[in-house]
């Protein structure tokens, strides 16, 4: 995993904790040796705890911004029951790599 997400571990963890993450995994080029500090965005797929709509939505920005500031670089965040095609599913699962897991 690029060292960029290893750096900055903790404060992603404290991140995850405060916005209500049940779990948080890496997936894309952060993980793969064409990542390109700078250029490449950090793709990022999240699932959140049982939420009202509302606080959904503000704990989905909230962490949003929250790690574009740790990270200092573009993120892309994808709720993982966002996505319904299974090809995109079966290719995330694939490669991701877990960052956070709510204890």
């Amino acid at each position: 995993m690029a060292s960029l997400l290893e750096d900055k571990q903790d404060a992603i963890a404290m991140a995850c904790k405060r916005h209500h993450v049940a779990r948080m995994s890496a997936f894309g080029s952060i993980l793969r040796s064409d990542y390109q500090p700078g250029v490449s965005d950090v793709d990022l797929l999240v699932e959140f705890t049982t939420l009202p709509p509302f606080e959904l939505v503000d704990a989905y920005f909230g962490l949003l911004e929250e790690l574009r500031s740790i990270l200092a670089t573009p993120v892309d965040l994808v709720m993982a029951d966002a996505i319904k095609n299974p090809y995109v599913i079966a290719s995330i699962d694939s490669s991701k790599r877990d960052l956070y897991v709510a204890r």
